[in-house]
């Protein structure tokens, strides 16, 4: 991933940035692993509901089979985010590659059989595997960014996280299409292609040797091994000892599975901001999940769908773009309250318009300050948090906003087959309008300064930590 346009011939008095997140840590081998599983991923999730439909026949059907995966994936959720603050987050991840693997395999296999099945048959066998890899995700999906910010300093994450977003918008701006391409020679094709990627995430994640974790026991000399492990995190020395405490704090026990939600929700500033995230992402999701249904024509336009979702990508991607510029000099609340309205017009727009190319023209708007917001929230959600709570934190995150998600995306495939495709578009856009304006009532959201001075901002909203 490059810089976004910057000078590559930096002095060394305005490199340190540059340097402490590609040249002093492992960020450059996380963001190739987390790379190409979120390119397996989005390979994948684009034709489920095609191939499901395209069986069935049923909008309903298509949207409840990731409706049930979703539903897994919250359900497991908060049992992952203790595994992920116990555990080494680098082996959890050779784990997440290996089991990816092995279902994308087993769900080709399935379909390359699929020419001598009954359709039925087909939906009975392929299920399983999906809801198999759903637990694959609701225990360990959330482990790669669990481990974002135990190797990029606190103060490189908004960057780090504006670069992710690019990526992402690169990944899902062709992971469409390859998606229609590769299901146009054959259903299990796609399948096949998210194996490779999976192995391929799998060998940069062994790459990954600096990176933040626990302490391990005491050797038997009487040594702490917390020794050896500094070395291997890519921190300076004072972050290093004031980290050391966090490396040795008690491993979470079961009990503490719902400790990142209760941090969430207790909190009136994480409560609001949780509350309208989790409607946005369940509405803004259902909406393109609907309209990919709707342009797709029953499975018969692939390529066409995939186009689409690309034209969102790509907004992403300019708005990433926007966003490695101008998170670091304007004000966070500015940038935040320009994501949200841009949300709301956007997909109120889409909703409005009747033809597919004035819908595309419309969500690339809404998305254009999204990253930015992104970062700002996120960097800030994540100095918030200690490193051995951030598996819980997202796992709180993950049962808000994919519990949003799947029952969004459930109800508006009814609504499609119900009341249709229109009207259930603009229930959609005038809840995330709804919920954009709830967020941007809160002061201490729209007052976020820049990152360097978050710690004030912090302090004079009294908003709380987890630590």
């Amino acid at each position: 991933m490059g810089n976004f346009g910057m000078a590559s011939h930096e002095t060394s008095e305005t490199s340190p940035a540059a340097a402490s997140l590609w040249k002093g840590t492992d960020y450059g081998w996380w963001l190739a692993a987390d790379t190409f599983t979120s390119m397996a991923s989005s390979v994948v999730s684009f034709v489920i509901p095609i191939i499901v439909l395209a069986v069935s026949g049923s909008a309903a059907l298509a949207s409840s089979v990731d409706a049930m995966e979703i539903a897994v994936l919250c359900v497991l959720g908060l049992a992952g985010g203790v595994i992920q603050d116990r555990c080494d987050r680098k082996k959890l991840m050779l784990v997440e590659n290996a089991a990816e693997v092995v279902m994308y395999v087993l769900a080709a296999a399935v379909l390359v059989a699929s020419d001598t099945l009954h359709d039925s048959a087909l939906l009975w066998l392929l299920v399983p595997i999906l809801i198999l890899d759903a637990v694959r995700g609701g225990l360990l999906g959330n482990t790669s960014n669990a481990m974002l910010r135990g190797i990029v300093p606190d103060e490189q994450l908004p960057k780090a996280m504006s670069l992710n977003d690019g990526r992402d918008a690169v990944v899902n701006m062709v992971g469409g299409p390859i998606g229609g391409v590769l299901m146009s020679i054959s259903r299990a094709v796609p399948f096949l292609a998210g194996a490779c990627c999976g192995l391929i995430s799998l060998l940069a994640t062994s790459h990954i040797t600096r990176y933040w974790h626990r302490a391990a026991c005491p050797k038997p000399d009487g040594s702490d091994a917390r020794a050896d492990e500094a070395r291997d995190e890519p921190n300076t020395d004072d972050e290093t000892q004031a980290e050391s405490g966090e490396a040795n704090k008690p491993r979470p026990t079961w009990r503490d599975a719902f400790g990142g939600l209760r941090w969430l929700l207790g909190d009136a500033f994480q409560r609001r901001l949780t509350i309208a995230a989790a409607l946005i992402t369940g509405t803004s999701n259902a909406f393109l999940t609907i309209t990919t249904l709707e342009v797709s024509e029953g499975g018969r336009q692939t390529v066409s769908a995939g186009f689409v979702s690309a034209a969102v990508s790509c907004g992403m991607l300019v708005g990433a773009v926007i966003a490695s510029t101008t998170v670091e000099y304007i004000r966070g609340g500015v940038l935040v309250v320009l994501s949200f309205v841009l949300l709301a017009v956007g997909f109120v727009g889409a909703a409005l318009c009747p033809s597919v190319i004035g819908r595309a023209v419309f969500l690339v708007l809404s998305v254009l300050f999204l990253p930015a917001g992104n970062a700002v929230l996120g960097g800030l959600g994540n100095v918030l948090v200690a490193k051995d709570k951030l598996g819980r934190v997202g796992a709180g995150n993950m049962l808000t906003q994919y519990g949003s998600y799947g029952l969004c995306v459930l109800l508006a495939g009814i609504g499609m087959q119900c009341i249709g495709y229109a009207t259930t578009c603009w229930i959609l856009a005038a809840a995330i309008a709804v919920a954009a304006a709830y967020a941007l009532s809160m002061r201490a959201l729209i007052t976020i300064p820049t990152p360097g001075h978050w710690a004030e901002h912090v302090q004079r909203w009294n908003i709380s930590r987890y630590e």
